[in-house]
């Protein structure tokens, strides 16, 4: 009995002790980065915890399990009563501060401890937004009571009435962790244009802009009826010449094959498919379609064309050389003109819409993602082909102690030479830069065969060209390297939305890729130009996303605009998951 008694005691005494944890707030948390072979069990006996409480604070494990070199947050408990904390005064004491270059709001707001709202209260000059140099007032604060934004971290502002629970079902973090993360908001509670720190892994389904979460726009949801048809434009290189009309099976042939026919037809389909949808929906449209012929006579000709002078939008030509001649057309200035599929830089001239995000743009937000994500406790790798040398220069000033590959003149890299230096005892980071399918087929297959039980691999490309669309490229490999990309789009594999139904009950077949980005590119232009009755569209909107691409028109060099809209993607399974925006 007295066993029994004490069993009980003991069962009793753990509940009761492990209940008030739960109750209590940690006072502070401390960093562990998980061994080989630990388990949570052995984890809470060591920092004198329960489990519960290792997976409140870290919610990642209940996502991916617990994983070598996880960095885990650890909540200290109090042992004593909490020191009554005085209220604190209504009114602040400010001081002048100069706005520096590419300030926002919310940063600021952060640093100092106050709200969007609160920040704009002080300053009602920056309501339209800030300028660098412009003297506004802040919170006085001493240095170190300022708050740094950590940019391995993402921020998210409060919106009125939004409390835990909506907070949860959007982004999918707890009170708990919101609360750990972010001091004093237990006492203060949630309020409006307040800024929080998220981690990184909970985004939900809104958009990283500057490490902060925002919401996608919906322009369907501004749509209004229009009464004067909206007038646009198609060039594309259509060949229909070469077309031999009269030999059916020579014409099935062409088509078959990839091309600039088939590329320029798939394009166009998109188009009507969009132009029906618009007009479904309210939106009039007059549709005119010019075959380029990929002649740069031809687009001369087409430049003095009324018709297209009198256009609201011009998409194309798809060629950036026949885009650049037929924009300098003075007669179209005021007329938009989209470069809708190349991310080849284009003359930014007057009305210019560079629809597909720069590789610039690309490459440059995949080197801050490296240098946030790697370290040089891990073993990074340099692949680049001669073509890519200012690429890998670049790659290795950020990283020193990176060894550098070259491949061999066959485009692949020497079997040996990778088993001696891809190792177990620290994590293996590879970058490849190649847009040559060879190369970056059989260094994939190499690296992949590299992963077992004791090694980990994984695979990076500052930009991710055409070679990866190869049928012959393996996703399963790519999959097994966690392949981690920079895009201005996000591809579908093996999953059908409403739009795909639509076309191939019209069409009689699946959508490609090119299809697709037709599709986004003329519903976009064409709301962004209604939304403000702007045509062509010149108010920027923030980032709009529809079947695939994502876009970001930001004013740019002789009024006109680029797409830099950015994700960064991971390939898992049989498909692809966002894991910074």
């Amino acid at each position: 009995m007295r066993i029994v008694l004490s069993v009980l005691f003991t069962l009793i005494f753990t509940f009761q002790w492990g209940w008030a944890q739960e109750q209590a707030l940690p006072e502070s948390f401390v960093l562990h980065k998980v061994k080989r072979q630990e388990t949570l069990p052995q984890l809470a006996r060591l920092y004198n915890i329960t489990e519960d409480q290792l997976k409140q604070y870290n919610p990642l494990i209940d996502k991916v399990g617990l994983k070598r070199r996880m960095q885990l947050r650890i909540p200290v408990y109090p042992t004593q009563a909490p020191v009554e904390v005085a209220p604190q005064p209504t009114t602040i004491s400010t001081v002048e501060f100069t706005v520096p270059p590419k300030a926002t709001k919310w940063r600021i707001a952060y640093t100092y401890g106050i709200s969007i709202a609160a920040l704009e209260a002080l300053n009602p000059q920056i309501k339209e937004g800030l300028q660098a140099g412009q003297i506004i007032r802040v919170p006085q604060k001493t240095s170190e009571n300022l708050s740094a934004v950590d940019t391995t971290y993402n921020y998210y502002t409060v919106k009125p009435k939004e409390g835990y629970y909506r907070i949860e079902k959007k982004l999918g973090i707890g009170k708990a962790v919101l609360d750990s993360l972010n001091p004093g908001l237990s006492e203060t509670g949630l309020l409006a244009g307040m800024v929080l720190k998220i981690p990184q892994d909970f985004t939900g389904d809104l958009y990283v802009e500057d490490a902060l979460l925002v919401e996608k726009i919906n322009l369907w949801d501004s749509i209004r009826q229009v009464e004067t048809p909206f007038k646009m434009a198609v060039l594309l290189p259509f060949k229909t010449k070469d077309l031999e009309l009269d030999s059916i099976e020579k014409t099935k042939a062409l088509l078959k094959r990839r091309n600039l026919h088939t590329i320029a037809l798939d394009f166009y389909s998109g188009v009507l498919l969009a132009v029906d949808t618009l007009s479904k929906a309210g939106i009039p449209i007059e549709l005119s379609a010019f075959d380029t012929q990929n002649d740069r006579g031809v687009v001369r000709t087409l430049m003095q064309d009324d018709v297209l002078a009198q256009q609201d939008i011009i998409i194309g030509p798809l060629i950036p050389s026949n885009f650049d001649q037929f924009s300098a057309s003075p007669a179209l200035k005021e007329v938009a003109k989209v470069a809708p599929l190349s991310a080849l830089p284009v003359a930014l001239r007057s009305r210019v819409y560079q629809s597909v995000t720069p590789e610039e743009v690309l490459r440059n937000c995949m080197y801050s993602y490296l240098l946030e994500h790697l370290s040089a406790e891990e073993n990074i790798m340099i692949v680049a082909d001669s073509l890519h040398r200012g690429v890998e220069r670049q790659l290795k000033y950020m990283f020193p102690t990176a060894t550098l590959f070259r491949p061999e003149p066959g485009g692949f890299l020497l079997p040996e030479l990778v088993d001696s230096l891809v190792v177990d005892s620290l994590p293996n980071k590879i970058i490849l830069e190649s847009a040559n399918f060879s190369l970056i087929s059989s260094v994939s297959a190499q690296l992949s065969g590299q992963i077992n039980d004791q090694q980990s691999v994984q695979l990076f490309t500052t930009f991710r060209g055409t070679a990866y669309e190869n049928p012959d490229m393996s996703m399963g490999t790519l999959a097994s390297l966690k392949f981690t990309f920079p895009s201005t789009y996000r591809p579908m594999y093996y999953q059908r939305g409403a739009m795909d139904e639509q076309y191939n009950k019209r069409f009689g077949n699946y959508p490609n890729k090119e299809a697709k980005r037709a599709y986004d590119v003329t519903v976009d232009m064409v709301l962004r130009s209604l939304l403000h009755d702007q045509k062509p569209p010149l108010t920027p909107l923030g980032v709009t996303e529809y079947t695939e691409s994502l876009f970001d028109y930001i004013p740019d060099k002789n009024g006109s605009f680029t797409n830099q809209a950015t994700v960064i993607l991971q390939h898992e399974g049989l498909g692809v998951v966002s894991i910074k925006n």
